[in-house]
C-alpha cells in the first residue's frame, strides 16, 4: 500500500499538485476502504486529487489544526468587521461542523456562527440594559417616595410651628389691645 501511495504522490507531483502522503492515505481510506488498489483506481485517485480544488479541499479539511480553524474563524469575523475575544474564537471553532465539502460552505457556516454569537451578545446586552433601567426606575421611585414623605413631614412640622406662632401672636395682640383699652 505504501508503494501505491508514493506512486500516487509522484504522479500528482509531476502534475504540479502537492499532496502529503497522509492526505492520500486518508482519501484512499475514505473513498476506497483502504483496500489494495488496481492501476485503474490509482489513475482515478490521481485524477480526483488533481482535477478539482474542491475535492482537494475536502481532503485537506480534516487536516485543519485547531490553530488553522481559529485563524479561519478570525478571518471571517474580520471580514464581517467583528472583533471576537480569543475565548469566543476558540468556542466557535470548537462548535462548528468542520466536515464541509468546500471552503465557501465552511466560511458560510463560520459567518452564520459568528452572526449567531453577535445576536446572542446583543440580546444579552439588551437584557442587561433592561434590568439596569428597571433597577434605576425602582431606585428612583423609592427615592421620590422618601423625598415626598420627608417633604410632608417637614411641612407638617412647619405648619405646627406656624400654628404656635399664630397663637402667640394672637395672645400678644390681645394683651397689647387690653393695655390700650379705654375703661367705660
Amino acid at each position: 500500500m505504501t508503494k501505491q501511495v508514493k506512486l500516487i504522490q509522484s504522479r500528482l507531483s509531476r502534475l504540479g499538485v502537492k499532496v502529503s502522503l497522509a492526505e492520500i492515505r486518508e482519501h484512499i481510506a475514505v473513498s476506497y476502504n483502504g483496500d489494495e488498489l488496481t492501476p485503474e483506481q490509482i489513475s482515478a485517485i490521481v485524477e480526483e486529487l488533481s482535477s478539482s480544488s474542491t475535492k482537494l479541499a475536502t481532503v485537506k479539511k480534516s487536516q485543519l489544526s485547531q490553530t488553522e480553524k481559529r485563524a479561519l474563524v478570525q478571518q471571517v469575523a474580520s471580514s464581517l468587521e467583528i472583533e471576537l475575544p480569543v475565548e469566543e474564537i476558540r468556542e466557535i471553532s470548537q462548535k462548528l461542523n468542520w466536515t464541509i465539502s468546500d471552503r465557501a460552505s465552511l466560511k458560510e457556516q463560520i459567518g452564520g456562527a459568528i452572526i449567531a454569537w453577535v445576536d446572542y451578545q446583543i440580546d444579552k446586552d439588551k437584557q442587561q440594559t433592561d434590568e439596569m433601567f428597571e433597577d434605576v426606575e425602582t431606585h428612583l421611585s423609592t427615592r421620590l417616595n422618601e423625598s415626598n414623605q420627608h417633604f410632608k413631614q417637614r411641612t407638617a412640622e412647619l405648619s405646627s410651628q406656624l400654628g404656635v406662632v399664630t397663637e402667640k401672636f394672637c395672645a400678644t395682640r390681645t394683651e397689647i389691645l387690653d393695655l390700650f383699652q379705654i375703661p367705660n
